[in-house]
């Protein structure tokens, strides 16, 4: 049986939030969302033991293939360590490949969460067709993805794609900055010229970096950023170097929805 035609499930771990799906055959069978729970490891996985239990439940309880994971956080791939997560400090030096692996019997592969979001957009949706993408997803943080010539890009040591961290303003990084105004972006005009100042500029210092063919927004506040995704788009241009990538680079808001990450969990035994 091809793997695709197996079992899989996928779960997106966010900092508000946990979705997770059974997949096969290119199909999302059934999902389910929980809350994310920032006070206890112990009741965290507590909770994810018993979403991940009731999607198998849904299969008839038949062998799962695999369980592929995306966590917010710089992670160490080959143990399936996180060692750092901004939004879920319950979790900092937390195995979950390891964890995930003793209490349900398969084979279980991690990444990044907004890898994964970046890499469902790639296979599944916005991104198909396109060799050169970036990923940048906008929640309780702002994660990314890269790339390139069709194939993800880590980095020397798994942690490339951390644009959130780019300083935008003096020591303000563009999480910093963008997650604080999203918030109040329906009750202040002030709040959404700032959002696209920084939003925009941040976009240009990829473009300027990368030269993508094009960027997918991804993640809660995708839908805001919709809204002003015109304004954004004339704040990056004008600090876009290349008048080539002025004119041909697209920013576009993902098409696959919350769901996203936990496809692009995964497709991480599509790879």
């Amino acid at each position: 049986m091809a793997v695709n035609k197996k079992y899989i499930i996928g779960i997106d771990i966010g900092g508000s939030k946990i979705n997770a799906i059974l997949f096969s055959n290119g199909k999302i069978l059934k999902s389910g969302k929980i809350p994310t729970l920032k006070k206890s490891r112990k009741e965290f996985l507590e909770k994810l033991e018993a979403l991940v239990k009731k999607l198998i439940s849904d299969t008839g309880n038949k062998k799962i293939f695999g369980i592929g994971c995306g966590v917010a956080g710089t992670l160490d791939l080959k143990s399936g360590m996180i060692l750092k997560s901004h939004n879920l400090k319950i979790l900092d030096g937390f195995n979950i490949k390891n964890w995930l692996y003793k209490k349900f019997n398969c084979e279980v592969k991690i990444d990044n969460d907004a890898r994964c979001f970046l890499r469902a957009e790639y296979i599944f949706g916005a991104g198909r067709g396109y060799k050169n993408l970036i990923g940048i997803t906008l929640g309780t943080g702002v994660g990314g993805g890269i790339i390139i010539n069709g194939k993800m890009f880590y980095g020397a040591n798994d942690s490339a794609g951390e644009l959130g961290q780019m300083v935008i303003d003096r020591e303000k990084d563009l999480e910093t900055l963008t997650v604080k105004l999203v918030r109040k972006l329906k009750f202040s005009k002030i709040a959404v010229k700032e959002f696209e100042k920084n939003l925009g500029t941040g976009l240009a210092n990829i473009i300027n970096i990368i030269d993508p063919e094009m960027i997918i927004i991804g993640g809660g506040a995708a839908k805001t950023a919709k809204e002003n995704l015109a304004k954004v788009e004339m704040m990056a241009t004008k600090f876009i170097i290349s008048l080539k990538s002025r004119k041909n680079v697209k920013i576009i808001i993902g098409k696959l929805g919350e769901n996203a990450g936990a496809m692009g969990a995964t497709a991480l035994f599509l790879e």
